[in-house]
C-alpha cells in the first residue's frame, strides 16, 4: 500500500477547490483551483465520465445544477463538455488532464472518482481506467478515492 503525502496533513483542503459562484469561481473550475493554490490550500475535485470516456473535473451525474445547461454529463463528449460553460463564469467544464497541468504538484490533490451506475455497484472500470491512465507520471502529492469500493479496487489493479 502507499502512503498518503503528509502534505494531505499539513494544509487545508478546499473541498471542490475554492468556489465561491458570488466571485466567478463555481465548484471544480479552473478559478476555483486556482484560488485555491494562491491560498496554499490542498484541492479536493471530482471526476465524471464524458461520452468519450475522459475524465471530467465535474461533482454531478447532470449538468443543470452547475452548468449553463443540462442532461447526464455521460452523454457528452470531452469536447462538448469543455464548451459547456459553469454558472457564475465564462469557463467550460475542465479535463483532469487540465487540472493536473494547472496544479502542477503545487498543493496536495484528491482525486474523489465519483459512483457511476448512483447504486454504489459493480458497473465500474471505465472512468478508473481514465484516471489512472491521466495521473500516470504525475509529479506531486496525489490522492485518489472514492465512496464506491467497488471504484477503489478497480483503482488499486490500474
Amino acid at each position: 500500500m502507499i502512503r498518503l503525502d503528509p502534505s494531505f496533513l499539513t494544509k487545508p483542503l478546499a473541498h471542490r477547490a475554492l468556489h465561491d459562484v458570488t466571485r466567478g469561481r463555481p465548484e471544480n473550475s479552473r478559478a476555483a483551483i486556482n484560488a485555491a493554490i494562491e491560498a496554499g490550500y490542498g484541492i479536493e475535485i471530482d471526476v465524471q465520465l464524458s461520452s468519450d470516456g475522459a475524465a471530467m473535473v465535474f461533482h454531478d451525474y447532470d449538468l443543470k445544477r452547475l452548468a449553463k445547461d443540462s442532461g447526464p454529463i455521460q452523454q457528452r463528449s470531452a469536447k462538448d463538455l469543455g464548451r459547456v460553460i459553469l454558472r457564475g463564469s465564462d469557463e467550460g467544464i475542465p479535463t483532469l488532464p487540465e487540472v493536473l497541468e494547472l496544479v502542477s504538484g503545487r498543493v496536495p490533490l484528491l482525486i474523489e472518482v465519483k459512483d457511476q451506475d448512483g447504486i454504489m455497484g459493480a458497473n465500474v472500470g471505465r472512468l478508473e481506467r481514465a484516471v489512472a491512465h491521466d495521473i500516470e507520471g504525475y509529479e506531486g502529492p496525489l490522492g485518489v478515492m472514492s465512496f464506491n469500493p467497488h471504484s477503489v479496487q478497480q483503482m488499486a489493479i490500474h
